[in-house]
């Protein structure tokens, strides 16, 4: 039954990212979740998460589409489970690589009776030999990773 419940969170980030919602895609989460993004950005709270994505969908990836596969759901007892997930992200923006891949980590906790993120930390999956360069996604990422947490 839990599965299927945090099957359901990881399928609704999906609908959200791919029809451009920040305020969809920041519902799962707690109050006072921690995001830290693929170049290590770092947004407390569910407000900073959602003003985030916000930024990211109407810049470098507006009109990108991904798809989450769960790959390992482990429960950590009967209120905290940690979700594996690979993501393949198919980006529209020229210049960049068409295919991001990343492993996602997700720490959910049941909070009143619904599984609600509290941690999030997503990975970028990077190619062997992969030329760095101005046309690497780190580099045109408008969101840097920082020695601080945001919305803090």
């Amino acid at each position: 039954m839990a599965n299927e419940e945090l099957q359901r969170v990881v399928e609704q980030l999906e609908t959200a990212w791919n029809n451009s919602d920040g305020v969809a895609f920041a519902a799962p989460f707690a109050e006072d979740a921690d995001f830290v993004h693929i170049l290590g950005g770092h947004f407390t709270g569910r407000e900073s998460i959602e003003r985030g994505h916000r930024t990211i969908f109407d810049t470098i990836y507006k009109g990108s589409k991904v798809k989450f596969e769960v790959e390992k759901i482990r429960p950590v007892g009967a209120n905290v489970a940690i979700v594996f997930i690979f993501s393949t992200l198919k980006i529209s923006k020229p210049g960049l690589p068409p295919v991001a891949n990343a492993r996602p980590t997700m720490v959910l906790q049941r909070q009143d009776d619904a599984w609600k993120i509290v941690t999030f930390q997503n990975t970028l999956v990077t190619p062997e030999g992969a030329p760095a360069g101005k046309d690497a996604l780190a580099d045109q990422h408008p969101i840097k990773g920082q020695a601080r947490a945001m919305g803090q």
